[in-house]
Formats: structure tokens, sequence, C-alpha cells
């Protein structure tokens, strides 16, 4: 089975190995809590698939769970759209903020995952304008490092913002207080499953069949080769402020700030230097 079905893919009614999404997405939220707690008047979800999470989350940590964020429901769902740009323009239409709910607070913001990290920074943005005191983001997946080749949205390395920084970079570049992702391993635990029975290529680079080399295509050119189940993921270099070394050039840093504010991804782009993990 796909552990990002757990996170993101799958509807919460959905019944895997004899137990509900909702149950595993809860369970993660109660985990998330215990290895990363915050001190907060307030925990919202981003709706709709970080619910969930985030009612285990209030329910671990005491804090009260509330709704500061209102979806619309005639937006579709930004990770899967189809380009960067429309990704942007769909989450500045998706979400509203409740600015009687947020105003003077501090917010544990709890996501289903960070992929490119375009939806965490416009809403950490869109918080604080709102009032939020604090914005203190956590995440009910780990950082998502790999693409999938089995068929989910993951296009490329240089498009997964964990790919290429570390957590304090990652939390730096949304403009949060303090991030914290769940562990692998507490993941994994609340979906009641053994680890030998799921998919976890998108968080460490383990691939439980051998890609072939057709396949890989342009991966090749932007880190190097995945590994199959089994094998350690590849080392690799990274880019101050995001990005990867590829063989031809340079994967630029996540251009979103230039595009919000009405420029172009070439104007994101800082100078790059070259560092070891």
């Amino acid at each position: 089975g796909c552990l990002f079905e757990y996170v993101y893919l799958a509807r919460p009614d959905t019944t895997i190995a004899g137990q509900s999404v909702y149950t595993t997405r809860v369970q993660t939220g109660r985990t998330l809590a215990f290895e990363a707690p915050a001190d907060a008047d307030l925990v919202i979800p981003v709706p709709e698939s970080g619910t969930p999470a985030a009612i285990g989350f209030a329910e671990q940590s005491g804090i009260p769970y509330g709704m500061g964020l209102v979806k619309n429901a005639y937006v579709g769902r930004t990770f899967i759209q189809p380009s960067q740009t429309i990704r942007q323009l769909g989450i500045r239409l998706k979400l509203n903020p409740l600015r009687e709910v947020i105003k003077g607070k501090r917010l544990v913001v709890v996501d289903d995952s960070i992929v490119r990290g375009n939806t965490q920074r416009a809403l950490v943005r869109m918080l604080r304008e709102a009032g939020a005191v604090e914005v203190h983001v956590r995440i009910s997946s780990p950082p998502v490092m790999w693409p999938c080749f089995y068929g989910i949205d993951f296009a490329s390395r240089a498009e997964l913002i964990a790919s290429g920084m570390g957590v304090e970079q990652i939390r730096a570049s949304i403009g949060a207080d303090s991030l914290a992702f769940v562990s692998i391993e507490g993941l994994t635990g609340a979906s009641n499953q053994r680890a030998d029975r799921l998919c976890r290529a998108c968080f460490d680079g383990r691939y439980p069949i051998e890609i072939p080399q057709q396949v890989l295509g342009k991966q090749l050119l932007e880190g190097p080769a995945p590994k199959a189940a089994g094998q350690a993921a590849a080392d690799h270099d990274h880019i101050e402020g995001g990005g990867l070394v590829v063989h031809n050039g340079i994967a630029p840093a996540d251009p979103l700030d230039a595009l919000l504010a009405g420029g172009s991804a070439e104007d994101a782009r800082p100078p790059l230097k070259l560092s070891r993990p």
C-alpha cells in the first residue's frame, strides 16, 4: 500500500487494513502533538485534509480546537493542479481566514503535508495579516523528499522543497514561528500496518519496485538515482536557499514570493551557493 494515501489521497471514510483513514489521521495528529508540542492558544486545521490530524493534535495537547480557515467548496485541490501558477491562484481563492477567531492568538496550524511549500507560505502570510500573534506549523506527514514514479504528482526532486532544504530552512522560507513534521515511524504506527507492507519511497527514497531507467528520465539530471528497497538513499548536493545541483546547471529556488508579488520566477532566484547537507 501507499503511505501517502493516509496523508492526503484517500477519503477519510475509506477503510484500509481494517482501520478507517480518519482514525489513522486523528492518531497521527496525536502522535505529532507528542513528538512536537507547541505553546499556543488555538489549534486550527488547513481544511479539509488537515482536519482529522488537527483534532488529534488538540486532543493530545489540550489546546482548544477551532476553525480559523474557511474553505471555498468550489475550488479544487491545489496539490493536484497542473502548474505552479494555478496552484498559487487556487490557494488565494480556496481559503479565507476568520479574523475574529485568529486575531491576537498564538496558532498551531496543522496541515497534511508540505510538497512544494507554496500553500504554507501563503497561509502563514494570510494568518499574520488576519492578526495572528504567532503561527506554529505542524505537518502530519514526514518531509516529502523523493518523487513518486507510481502515479502521484511529484513531478521532480527540484520541486520538492524538503529535497533541497532542512526543517529550519523550510520554516524560514514559509515564515512560520516554528515548524515540525511527524516522524515516519509515527505515521506508519498510526496506520496500524507493518512498515514492510507500505511504500514510503516519497519519504525515505526506498522504492519497493526498481525504477526502469527509461522511466527515470529527467530525474537522473536533477539528483542521484533513487534506490530500490533495502538500499540507502543516495547523498546529493544542496543549494543554499533551496534547489538541487543538476548535471547541466542549477535547479532554482521556489519562485512563489516573486509570483505572488506580481513578478516573474526569475525575480525570486537568490544568489545560489553550493553546500553539502
